[in-house]
């Protein structure tokens, strides 16, 4: 009897111990790398949720009540209105190791498709309450579910920030300093970092590689701050790009993170032209598709930083009917729990995007992807 009870002990504490490491295990490369999240669970918020701070409203007693830096460049910073951006074709070749992306013409708009006859509905072959999947060749909808609706978009947001940062800041090669004020912003938040300290000198090139593989808050900020002045100030230009891109009216960015706030939302639709429209800009696209990254040594990090797109490395070992995924970024708070945006070309030749959000877990969220690229690739 004696043994039973020590068995049944023994299975308890396993299990007890296993569901602690799975946790772990989302938590270090699930929730972390999906981040930002809060240490409340809650987010916080701006506008109509009060407990809403910027970075500079936190740490400098600006913007109360709602008004804030938005937008006075720092010195050095960039001017926020050099390059919005736009649906243009675009050239900006630059000298000296600077930035040449260049942004290709798009052919049209994925946040104003709606379904035809060919479009199916996605049910409960996927975990995810949203979704949308788009044929990029065709400009059509090969499925969706509630594609319309609004949602959080948690660190998807950096899709965003990824593209109004390579348009604003030619310079690749040029230093920015990690101030203390971003270092103790992001802990307090309990967000996903590049793992940045204090005084640390990063490369323009190296912050955007970190603003996508490991959803860096770090690497936002610090570009951010550079850009615009503030983070207020970069969140205009964001939402300036919405409208130029010609998103729904239900998109509204108020932080460059992801972090929750009530009135930062759009749907997974405007998700997905914002992908479109990164992708369409060859370093955005490049950092997109970037498996693993190798920040090189800095003033503080001897040996550099490896950084490492966990989503684009994971579906590689899930079914996907043959297709193969080359990009994508990843979000979570608990308002939107997990979701992701990704591209990849389908086994029958067609070029994909596809959005997801409210998964249950870090893998239900790859695994929605594998199945809706194995569906309808």
């Amino acid at each position: 009897m004696g043994i039973k009870k020590s068995l049944c002990s023994m299975v308890l504490l396993l299990s007890i111990v296993q569901s602690t490491l799975i946790y772990a295990e989302e938590r270090v490369y699930g929730i972390s790398d999906y981040g930002p999240v809060s240490v409340n669970g809650s987010g916080v918020g701006r506008g109509k949720d009060p407990t809403y701070q910027y970075i500079e409203d936190l740490l400098y007693n600006q913007g109360n009540n709602g008004s804030g830096n938005s937008g006075s460049a720092n010195s050095g910073g960039s001017n926020p209105a050099a390059n919005p951006g736009g649906t243009s074709s675009q050239n900006t070749t630059k000298s000296g190791g600077q930035n040449t992306a260049v942004t290709q013409e798009r052919k049209w708009n994925l946040a104003k498709l709606s379904g035809n006859g060919q479009t199916k509905s996605i049910g409960s072959e996927v975990n995810a309450n949203y979704a949308v999947v788009f044929d990029l060749d065709q400009g059509t909808i090969l499925g969706e579910k509630n594609s319309s609706v609004s949602m959080n978009p948690a660190s998807m947001t950096k899709v965003m920030t990824l593209l109004v940062a390579v348009e604003n800041l030619p310079d690749l090669e040029k230093k920015i300093t990690i101030t203390q004020d971003i270092v103790d912003y992001v802990k307090a938040r309990g967000a996903s970092n590049c793992g940045f300290v204090a005084g640390e000198q990063v490369r323009v090139k190296d912050l955007l590689y970190g603003v996508i593989l490991p959803s860096g808050a770090d690497a936002v900020l610090a570009l951010a701050k550079e850009i615009a002045g503030s983070e207020a100030g970069f969140v205009a230009l964001m939402n300036k790009k919405a409208q130029d891109l010609g998103l729904s009216s239900e998109c509204k960015f108020q932080n460059a993170t992801g972090l929750y706030h009530s009135t930062h939302h759009m749907n997974v639709k405007d998700i997905g032209e914002i992908m479109a429209a990164a992708m369409r800009n060859s370093l955005a696209r490049e950092v997109l598709s970037t498996e693993n990254y190798q920040i090189p040594a800095t003033n503080k990090h001897g040996d550099g930083i490896k950084l490492t797109n966990l989503f684009v490395q994971r579906i590689k070992g899930q079914d996907t009917g043959g297709a193969s995924v080359t990009m994508a970024k990843t979000g979570f708070v608990r308002q939107s729990m997990f979701c992701a945006v990704s591209s990849g070309k389908g086994a029958n030749g067609k070029n994909l995007l596809v959005v997801t959000g409210y998964s249950s877990s870090t893998w239900q969220c790859i695994k929605d992807h594998a199945t809706l690229y194995k569906r309808f690739g």
